[in-house]
């Protein structure tokens, strides 16, 4: 059943060097030795992975792509933050960031950011 397998968050990447580049040294993951050809895969927390494929042009969304969840939200963010990653700014009245995280009463705290192809990323803390 399908419900009990492991789950992969999915990006695409039009240069997979620079992906890879990006998610060891900037957000610190760990590329996994089940890494295939034109495909990057980095083991991620409890079991979760996130896969990246190359593709010749990007797959631009504009929301959210992948969720890393948070138990520390400030620390993980000022430790990304040390490493070069450039956090998304928003003021439009109470959607405004802090310290580049934004507070949603009743839902927790998020900070976004892009990866190399314009993917957003965001660190979540529930409330």
């Amino acid at each position: 059943m399908v419900g009990k397998s492991r789950i992969s968050a999915v990006l695409v990447s039009t240069d997979l060097e620079r992906s890879q580049g990006f998610y060891q040294d900037k957000v610190g993951l760990t590329l996994s030795p089940e890494t295939i050809k034109n495909h990057l895969l980095f083991d991620c927390g409890i079991g979760t992975t996130l896969l990246i494929y190359g593709r010749a042009s990007g797959n631009k969304a504009d929301h959210t792509q992948v969720r890393f969840w948070s138990t520390a939200i400030d620390n993980d963010v000022a430790e990304l933050a040390g490493r070069g990653i450039e956090f998304e700014e928003y003021d439009m009245g109470t959607f405004k960031t802090v310290n580049h995280v934004v507070t949603s009463p009743g839902i927790g705290r998020s900070a976004w950011f892009k990866d190399p192809d314009g993917n957003t990323i965001a660190v979540f803390q529930p409330e």
